[in-house]
């Protein structure tokens, strides 16, 4: 043992000299690899990762990969999903169960000629030339609103018509959908569903139409203010002859198009119904089964639908609504983001399909959801379009590319 230790100090002092290395300028101990018999590149997958995931992981956050047979793989932490890319190395990377980085536990030669080399041995186990990279990216969930419309709910008088295999529990959502989980439970909100029986549907824009009216009908006979309905009230009188709109149908309304607060004078439980929320639902009230709508006379009848207190503004068609001032007269029809791909090149493909050319106002609100950030707007419409200035000076962006 001795003998081979001298053997490998009298090595590492020979390597040295033949890299014409001044033994002043290196660290001790030095540090001795051999590979084990096993070791190979098929046994590890590397995964680079940030200072803020690599955190997580020792927090014993889990990752998880997530995809289909016929997806590309996605890696996803409680509250993000990553693109999950391979990379090649330019160096080979050997794998250790141990090594000294650190410079605080290294220290130089003394200089003196006659100092016994510190050797540390380290087993190999496997190298690599390849190393998974991560990118956040925006969660992949066009298949989540796809299932949710599968079996939407229409009524408990329906219900004996529904397919129960259409209809998914969380736990079932997140294993199929390529988001995490926190992400997930985001859109389900985004999106308005309901958790029903365990299972989550969006409810039929039909039924949610019905049950508006009655909602409003009640609002009005009682000269409530909108700003400060009564839920339990509300659920009373909606119901007196009999139950025509079920509570938890009213109260998860009321949620979706505004807010609930707890009043401070007499402890009772209201809702303050959000005027950009019902206005949007009105217009896409008229607008639904309308190919276009002349434009004058939808914000008639759209303003006049609006309940007492409450005004229409078209600022709330954002990524909702289309106008085309360019026809003979001006029309308007329903173009929701939310049904448009989350892939970037096919949005913008069916963005300067419907429009050739856009205002930076009106295409923001139809990226922005493909977007994680603010900063990646901008950079993602300067990527994907081109801009052009009108005649009135107005800035306008167009395709990139030929459409077909």
């Amino acid at each position: 043992m001795e003998m081979t230790e001298e053997i490998q100090k009298d090595d590492v002092r020979l390597r040295a000299e033949f890299a014409k290395l001044d033994r002043s300028g290196l660290l001790q101990p030095v540090q001795l690899l051999k590979f084990d018999e096993e070791a190979s590149d098929q046994n590890v997958m590397l995964l680079q990762m940030d200072k803020k995931m690599l955190e997580k992981v020792e927090a014993g956050e889990e990752l998880i990969i997530r995809g289909g047979s016929d997806d590309a793989a996605v890696l996803c932490t409680e509250d993000a999903t990553y693109d999950l890319k391979k990379a090649m190395s330019s160096n080979t990377m050997i794998l250790l169960e141990k090594c000294i980085t650190n410079k605080d536990d290294l220290h130089p030669y003394s200089g003196d000629d006659t100092e016994e080399t510190e050797t540390i041995h380290r087993h190999a186990f496997g190298w690599s030339f390849t190393y998974m990279e991560l990118k956040q990216i925006y969660p992949r969930i066009t298949r989540l609103l796809t299932l949710l419309k599968r079996c939407p709910y229409m009524g408990p008088e329906h219900e004996h018509e529904a397919d129960p295999t259409k209809m998914y529990t969380l736990t079932e959502l997140i294993n199929i959908i390529q988001a995490s989980e926190s992400e997930v439970m985001q859109f389900l909100i985004k999106f308005n569903s309901c958790c029903i029986n365990g299972r989550w549907r969006l409810f039929d824009f039909g039924y949610i139409v019905e049950c508006m009216g009655q909602i409003f009908q009640v609002i009005e006979s009682e000269s409530w203010n909108c700003g400060k309905v009564p839920v339990v009230q509300l659920c009373e009188i909606i119901n007196d002859s009999g139950e025509l709109v079920p509570s938890f149908v009213v109260k998860h309304l009321l949620s979706s198009y505004g807010t609930e607060f707890k009043s401070e004078d007499d402890g009772l439980i209201y809702a303050k119904l959000d005027e950009c929320k019902v206005s949007r639902f009105f217009a896409e009230m008229l607008l639904k089964d309308i190919g276009k709508f002349h434009l004058s006379e939808f914000i008639e009848v759209w303003k006049e639908s609006m309940p007492a207190g409450m005004v229409a503004d078209e600022g709330h068609l954002k990524g909702l609504a289309l106008t085309d001032t360019t026809s003979q007269p001006p029309s308007i029809k329903l173009f929701k983001s939310e049904d448009l791909s989350i892939d970037v090149e096919q949005r913008f493909d069916a963005l300067f399909h419907a429009k050739e050319k856009w205002e930076f106002g009106e295409i923001v609100p139809y990226i922005k959801d493909v977007c994680l950030d603010e900063l990646s707007v901008t950079s993602t419409l300067t990527k994907h379009a081109r801009a052009s200035t009108g005649k009135d000076g107005t800035k306008l962006f167009s395709s990139r590319k030929p459409l077909t």
